[in-house]
């Protein structure tokens, strides 16, 4: 009988087997690499998010409402004229984002100043204030975030200072607030124009003047309120005098046109008043120019 051998494999599964044995090698290698250098890994991966926590704040910066920022960079041309707005930015740790609050910010302040008549006054302030949204790397560039420090705080007291040494002690206690406030807002936004800043109001809280200054200055007010009271009882005593004298020549024409007393005119005007009353009554003429008439009751 004829013996039979087995078919000998095809090129084509010569090719699969090997590849087959090349991903098995391949998977034992690197499954022998990897236990090999397990703690190595472990060590590197663990090292490398330590490095990532403690540089974090270094490399993510997240801006809140209401901010902007600005990327600054070391080696790629320093302030960029973009802006950053609200939400999560990355950078490098060299890199720098300076952080800007674009809504209104609040400063107060209290200085001492001089009157025109040399009297020292404790003025307490507030101002609203914020920096130009669309300008903020103009800002960074001119001032940086300090800018409060230099050009508001310094303006608004400069302000002051002209506005109150213009003025006496007594002005001052005696001015009009709100036309006060126009004064200092106009001479200080004219000069935040020049720079990316915004002044929304400045407010003026409280005016200190010495005890003894302000004691004279309501003794003074008082007396000048007294006056002007005695000079209105003078005017209206004036008044009343005029008055009386033009009744006074008015009475002396009607009785030197009519020629009767103006007080027997008034008596018989009263008496025909009385006349027409529905009581008992007897009424008594009086005899010559000057009788008055007599009303007696009749019923007692």
């Amino acid at each position: 009988m004829p013996v039979s051998h087995p078919a000998s494999p095809s090129a084509e599964e010569k090719v699969r087997f090997q590849a087959e044995k090349l991903d098995v090698d391949r998977d034992s290698s690197r499954g022998t690499y990897f236990q090999r250098h397990r703690f190595g890994l472990f060590l590197g991966a663990l090292v490398l998010s330590f490095l990532l926590i403690m540089f974090w704040d270094m490399l993510v910066i997240p801006l809140r409402a209401g901010q902007q920022g600005i990327y600054w960079s070391r080696f790629f041309g320093g302030t960029k004229n973009y802006i950053l707005l609200d939400g999560t930015h990355l950078k490098l740790p060299w890199d720098e984002i300076t952080i800007y609050e674009t809504r209104i910010s609040v400063v107060a302040g209290k200085v001492p100043m001089l009157s025109r008549d040399g009297m020292q006054i404790d003025v307490e302030w507030v101002a609203r204030y914020q920096p130009d949204p669309m300008r903020v790397p103009e800002l960074h560039r001119v001032l940086g975030p300090n800018y409060r420090e230099k050009i508001v705080v310094p303006d608004i007291i400069s302000a002051l200072r002209q506005i109150i040494g213009n003025l006496t002690a007594e002005d001052i206690y005696t001015h009009d607030e709100r036309e006060m406030l126009e004064l200092v807002e106009k001479r200080v936004k004219p000069q935040l124009a020049h720079y990316p800043i915004l002044l929304d109001s400045v407010k003026i809280t409280r005016l200190d003047l010495p005890v003894d200054m302000a004691k004279g200055i309501v003794t003074k007010l008082l007396h000048k309120q007294e006056m002007l009271s005695f000079d209105y009882r003078l005017k209206s005593e004036e008044s009343e005098a005029a008055r009386k004298s033009i009744e006074a020549r008015g009475i002396r024409e009607f009785e030197k046109v009519s020629g009767i007393s103006l007080l027997r005119w008034k008596a018989l005007a009263a008496t025909t008043e009385i006349a027409k009353s529905t009581n008992s009554k007897i009424i008594i003429m009086g005899t010559g120019e000057k009788g008055l008439p007599v009303l007696l009751n009749a019923d007692k």
